[in-house]
């Protein structure tokens, strides 16, 4: 299995946090409808919470205008996340942060928590099953684990033109290692296709939201020449745009 070079990731991040915020449309009404349907549970404050990955503060910041929490961690691999992040530099109601930075599989969470979140991040994670356990170790009896990733469908055009990306998981198999410790309260997923005037733009595009961390190798003009026709020839509408796939997952569970 592939794994995630977590060094790679960091750097991509660290490089274009800014253009993330601008460029990841999908990732942040990603993480509107993750606090939604928290919302939705009536629940109106936490007292302990981490948030893994919080990256720009598309999660942060829309938890914190609809949810009261005391106590706020938030965990980041990007050293960036933690200069820029729109939650510390909109910080008018004086929010309690506590910042966890490192790699969220390897490092130590707090305990006692109320809930774990993480939105668009756990894709990037090589050892899920082991995640799992950690968060429910953390998560105090009552406690919430709220989290989005992206599914096998995920840029599944890149997958099929250059045969690359991440081990991404169906949202089965993600219940399934959830099952031992967590109670799923919630579970939806969806596919959302974006058109680009080109292939070019696509690639583009995978540069400014940093999600470039699989691979360090880059397009010869040649290599570059025969992806263009390739996705042209398989993913063109009748405008000669092209598509790009996102495979979003949500789900809520309960500690066991």
């Amino acid at each position: 299995m592939q794994c995630t070079d977590k060094k790679l990731v960091k750097k991509c991040f660290n490089k274009n946090f800014e253009t993330y915020h601008k460029k990841a449309i999908v990732q942040q009404e990603v993480a509107v409808r993750l606090v939604d349907l928290v919302s939705e549970m009536e629940i109106n404050s936490l007292e302990n919470v981490l948030e893994v990955g919080c990256g720009t503060g598309f999660l942060t910041e829309r938890m914190l205008e609809n949810i009261a929490v005391n106590q706020y961690y938030l965990n980041d691999l990007a050293d960036v996340a933690y200069k820029e992040n729109n939650a510390f530099k909109n910080n008018t109601k004086k929010q309690k942060f506590t910042c966890i930075p490192g790699d969220a599989e390897s490092i130590d969470f707090p305990n006692n928590l109320n809930a774990v979140l993480s939105s668009s991040t756990l894709q990037w994670f090589n050892q899920l099953e082991q995640f799992f356990e950690k968060v429910n170790s953390a998560l105090n009896s009552q406690g919430l684990f709220a989290f989005s990733t992206f599914g096998t469908a995920n840029f599944k055009e890149l997958k099929t033109v250059c045969n690359v990306g991440l081990p991404y998981k169906t949202s089965q198999e993600i219940t399934e290692l959830l099952a031992p410790s967590f109670e799923i309260i919630h579970k939806e997923e969806w596919t959302e296709t974006i058109a680009f005037s080109s292939p070019i733009e696509v690639l583009r595009h995978m540069k400014l939201t940093g999600v470039t961390g699989v691979s360090s190798s880059f397009f010869g003009k040649e290599k570059l020449m025969a992806f263009i026709k390739t996705y042209q020839g398989y993913f063109s509408n009748k405008d000669q745009s092209v598509n790009l796939t996102y495979n979003p997952i949500i789900i809520i569970a309960k500690k066991k």
